[in-house]
């Protein structure tokens, strides 16, 4: 979703800072379209750098896993349909 987000912004001429905050990418996104203040982001910025670095190794339960996987995938989607891929 990190990369759906920037690649909306990309779509649409809209410079970010090199991160992997959501959020911040989120509202970034909202300043073109107003429709993104639909999408519930969670948690989903902590796995982000949690999960990717080792010295902050998590390991997320199968139920954390799981709904931070559909919550991406509703945002994979709803990016997609915004910028017609």
């Amino acid at each position: 979703m990190e990369k759906a987000l920037k690649a909306f912004l990309s779509f649409h001429g809209i410079a970010f800072e090199k991160v992997h905050d959501l959020e911040y990418l989120k509202n970034l996104c909202l300043q073109k379209d107003n429709s993104f203040s639909k999408l519930d982001i969670g948690d989903l910025s902590s796995y982000a750098v949690t999960v990717r670095y080792p010295d902050d190794f998590y390991f997320p339960s199968v139920e954390e896993a799981v709904g931070a996987l559909k919550t991406a995938q509703l945002i994979n989607v709803f990016v997609a349909g915004k910028i017609g891929a």
